[in-house]
């Protein structure tokens, strides 16, 4: 099998990814502070919303801001028995533990009470229920000796299907859309050349394609560059953009 050699922990650098400027939304102010709190006592934070509301970029600007050791495991949407073990050990060593489900249970015990930093596992929701019992029994065998966020779209809801998870959830933050004022205020601060358009433009583009939802807004941003559009973005501009993005789905139209 393989895994880390005796002590070895890596430091993980946590990148935002983002195209655009970052623009802290009323959410994201709220989930930082949240975090914050929450994970200078080593509890639990858990951040709830649905896809392209900043949810998961807050969680990885605490990560990147803690000021101590960071690791950021995102789960796929099908994953194997195995799979939040393996990722983790990953991430918190950069080697890849191939021993069995015990192993890396003993070995990854081992490496929490030697940490001492943040875990945050995106998309937990996608992960089965034997597999948050055991992120809750290494969280506990270790004593608390980490910090923990769990982010996901239905997260919360996960989480109420284990209630030794659930219980120990010391904050919440839930991400929503952007409306009225505070929408405007984050697009204008997303990129100069929305800074420089009208307001009125910029409600009906989002009535029309955005729906609140900042990813379309990035989306939009990204049909500005290929479109290589400068200064203020026009009417037209916009509908050219919207024959290009992709409908909103269901849950985004009303």
């Amino acid at each position: 099998m393989t895994i880390a050699p005796q002590g070895v922990l890596r430091h993980q650098t946590v990148a935002l990814g983002l195209e655009t400027e970052l623009v802290q939304t009323p959410f994201f102010a709220d989930g930082y502070v949240t975090a914050q709190a929450v994970l200078s006592g080593n509890d639990i934070v858990a951040f709830d919303g649905p896809p392209g509301t900043g949810k998961t970029t807050c969680a990885r600007y605490v990560a990147q801001n803690a000021n101590r050791p960071c690791a950021v495991v995102t789960m796929p949407g099908n994953p194997r028995p195995l799979d939040l073990l393996r990722y983790t050990h990953v991430a918190l060593t950069g080697f890849q533990h191939t021993g069995t489900r015990v192993q890396m249970q003993d070995d990854l015990l081992r490496l929490f009470t030697a940490w001492g930093g943040v875990l945050i596992v995106d998309e937990l929701q996608n992960t089965k229920p034997h597999a948050l019992q055991e992120l809750v029994w290494l969280y506990e065998e270790c004593d608390h000796a980490f910090g923990l966020g769990i982010v996901g779209t239905g997260v919360l809801a996960a989480a109420q299907t284990h209630p030794q998870l659930h219980s120990r959830i010391m904050g919440e933050v839930t991400f929503a859309p952007l409306r009225g004022t505070e929408l405007i205020d984050a697009v204008q601060r997303l990129d100069a050349r929305f800074a420089a358009t009208s307001t009125r433009l910029l409600a009906q583009h989002n009535e029309a394609a955005c729906a609140g939802f900042l990813r379309r807004w990035v989306h939009t941003v990204r049909w500005l560059n290929r479109f290589d559009v400068t200064g203020a973005v026009t009417a037209d501009d916009f509908a050219q953009i919207r024959r290009k993005l992709p409908r909103q789905i269901a849950e985004t139209d009303s």
